[in-house]
Parts: structure tokens; C-alpha cells; sequence
């Protein structure tokens, strides 16, 4: 529990130029979200009033944290720490969402000629499933700004889902190229798909194999084609998409 006398020692009368340092980082907070996902909550506090520190807020989710929420503990410790140091200026820890699961969390100090005037504290949920987490860094999922999961547009809920898509995005690009016979598109496809990074998911060989009606060992196979063009300077799929033009 915060005393009174903590919220009173980290308390700032923000210059305008210091308002307009915390304003600055409104647009990190959306940054970060939006690149981490809906499972990352990003909250941005302002000294000005510690206890209505919160000025910005996403994926408030995690924690039914709101804008004018309260410095937590952990986040007074840290500053109080700070003015008295001058360090640390980062924590990192693990703490808990609001129903009681794991968070990985990070604290970073903001200042003004070393002073401190606002915090910035990123949450991630340890609880997001495996494949939901390959979705959001998948090469082939457009970012969105995500809000909670409500307002969230779907991501692949399976290893399956992420595969099948990058297929058909390969399988629509390589089917276009003239200068690509129709009997080698399937060589193409796997050379496409391995350039992107699919086959670096466990299991995806498998996927890939079923999609294309073609046995594991032909995958193998063209993979292995690929592997040694590229280290006796052959041509990627890229390379010969350009001579196609």
C-alpha cells in the first residue's frame, strides 16, 4: 500500500515543456502496443499528479486499470529510488494481471534534466498461447490497433490457421508468374514459404505437405534445392520474379 507521503515526494509542477514530453510519449504507447499486440498493456503516468498518474492506457484489459489510476507500488519504489540515486532508470520484474496471470513488466523512468517526471510501464501476459503469439509476428499479419480482445480483429488460432494463410498468399503470387512452368509452381510455393520463415515452426513441413498434396520428402527436397542455389549463388525465387518483369 502507497502512503500519502510517497505520492507526495515524486509530486511535479510540469513545466510546459515537460507536459509536452510526457504528450510526446502518447504516440510510443500506441506504437508499442500496436506491434506487440493485444496482449501487451502499455500505461503511460505523469508526475504531475501521482495520484491520478495514468494520462494514457492500452489493452487496460490485463489489469482494469483506467486513465487517472494510481501509481502502483512497484512503480513508487522505482522513482523513489531513482530521485535518491539517479539509478536504476529500468525494472524489469514479474507481476500479475487482474486474474491472476503471470506478467513479465518492464518500468521506465521519464525525465527532464535528470529528473524524473513520468513513468512508462509495459505489461506482457505470459499466458498467450503459443500459436497466438506466432500469429501477431507472423510476416503475414497486418498490423491493427488492438484495444482488448473484444474489439480485436481475429488472429490464427492455430499453428494450422498461420500455415494454411501463408500457403494461399504464396500460392496467389506464384500462380501469376509467367516464367514460372506450371510443374515447378509447387517448387516455387516451398521456395516462397521457406524465404518467409514458415518452415522455421515445428510441424510445419507436415502442414505444408498436406496443403500442396505433396509427401514430406518432396518438401525436403525442395528446400534442399533452395539450400544449395543459394550457397552456390543461384537464384532465389525473388531474383527470378525480378527477371520476370
Amino acid at each position: 500500500m502507497v502512503d500519502q507521503s510517497e505520492f507526495d515526494k515524486l509530486r511535479v509542477n510540469l513545466t510546459e515543456t515537460e507536459q509536452s514530453i510526457i504528450e510526446s510519449y502518447k504516440s510510443i504507447v500506441d506504437g508499442i502496443a500496436l506491434f506487440m499486440g493485444h496482449h501487451c498493456e502499455v500505461a503511460l503516468h505523469s508526475l504531475e499528479n501521482p495520484e491520478q498518474a495514468i494520462v494514457k492506457i492500452t489493452n487496460r484489459h490485463h489489469t482494469n486499470r483506467d486513465v487517472g489510476g494510481a501509481l502502483t507500488e512497484h512503480g513508487v519504489q522505482l522513482l523513489l529510488e531513482y530521485k535518491e540515486k539517479k539509478e536504476p532508470q529500468t525494472s524489469c520484474y514479474t507481476t500479475m494481471s487482474s486474474k491472476g496471470e503471470p506478467m513479465r513488466s518492464v518500468f521506465t523512468v521519464i525525465t527532464n534534466d535528470d529528473e524524473p517526471i513520468g513513468l512508462l510501464g509495459i505489461n506482457f501476459n505470459m499466458k498467450v498461447p503459443l500459436s497466438e503469439f506466432i500469429s501477431t509476428f507472423s510476416l503475414f499479419n497486418n498490423c491493427a490497433q488492438q484495444e482488448s480482445p473484444v474489439s480485436a480483429p481475429p488472429l490464427s488460432n492455430s499453428i494450422e490457421d498461420l500455415v494454411h494463410n501463408a500457403v494461399n498468399k504464396v500460392v496467389n503470387r506464384i500462380s501469376t508468374e509467367p516464367n514460372i512452368p506450371n510443374h515447378e509452381k509447387n517448387k516455387y510455393i516451398v521456395f516462397g514459404l521457406h524465404e518467409n520463415g514458415i518452415f522455421d515452426i515445428k510441424g510445419s513441413v507436415m502442414l505444408v505437405a498436406e496443403e500442396l498434396h505433396l509427401s514430406k520428402f518432396t518438401i525436403y527436397s525442395y528446400i534442399r534445392e533452395l539450400k544449395e542455389k543459394n550457397n552456390g549463388g543461384g537464384e532465389s525465387t525473388s531474383t527470378r520474379k525480378g527477371k520476370s518483369r
